[in-house]
Formats: C-alpha cells, structure tokens, sequence
C-alpha cells in the first residue's frame, strides 16, 4: 500500500496494521533510521496495540485484503454510512447492543429482526471473539 495524498481518506485498523508493517520489520536487528527518534517506538506500539486481545486484528484474526469488501456487500441491504461501517470493522461489534452503540439511530432505522440478521452478517464476516 502506498500513500499518495496524505490525509486524504480514512484508514481501517486493518488498513494501518499492513501500512506499519510493510514500513517496519517485526523484529528488525537495530532500529531503521527513520526521521523523528520516536516514530519507531510509536510504531511498535501502535502495532502491538493493533495485535494485542481484544483487538479485532489479533490472531487468530479472519482479516484479510478482501474483508473490507465482503462486509460492505454483506452489509449493503441496510444503508449504513461510511463512518457506520469503519466502526463496524474496527470494532468487531459481538452483539446488537454494540451493534446500536455504533450505528446512529439503530432502533429507529431498523426492526429487531433487521438487527439480529444484520449482526450475524457481520459475525459471519469477521468471526466472533475467542473466549
């Protein structure tokens, strides 16, 4: 992945965890040099950050390049916004009160059929917590 405009656009979890590793080596022998002596250890936080429980990303983790499009295909029979969605897939949402927390007017916009059905698409695509 390559940044062309910075700022431009807003990035998934998944989507910084695969920038930050293609930039960083897991275990590199000495550290890169890079331009501000903090970047590397802001770097190695953030992605132990993005691998450590109860991070949707941690492993075992169903995320792959092909995830964000498979949610919002399984997702486009309700009309959620872009923000909706980004919430969805950073936060891995275990049930339909995480579910009404991310999504604005949740009840009002959908019946309690439409919310069980729409969690276990998102469950069928991003898998459910371990433990």
């Amino acid at each position: 992945m390559k940044i062309l405009t910075p700022q431009s656009a807003i990035l998934t979890n998944h989507e910084v965890l695969t920038h930050i590793q293609s930039i960083r080596p897991p275990n590199p022998p000495h550290p890169l040099p890079m331009k501000s002596p903090n970047l590397e250890t802001i770097l190695k936080e953030l992605s132990d950050y993005l691998l450590t429980p109860p991070s949707p990303l941690a492993p075992p983790s169903r995320y792959d390049a092909s995830t964000i499009r498979k949610l919002v295909v399984a997702l486009s029979a309700y009309e959620l916004t872009k923000p909706e969605l980004l919430m969805i897939l950073n936060l891995r949402p275990q049930s339909v009160a995480m579910l009404d927390a991310l999504v604005e007017e949740f009840e009002i916009r959908f019946g309690e059929r439409e919310q069980a059905e729409m969690l276990e698409r998102i469950l069928d695509v991003l898998g459910r917590e371990e433990g």
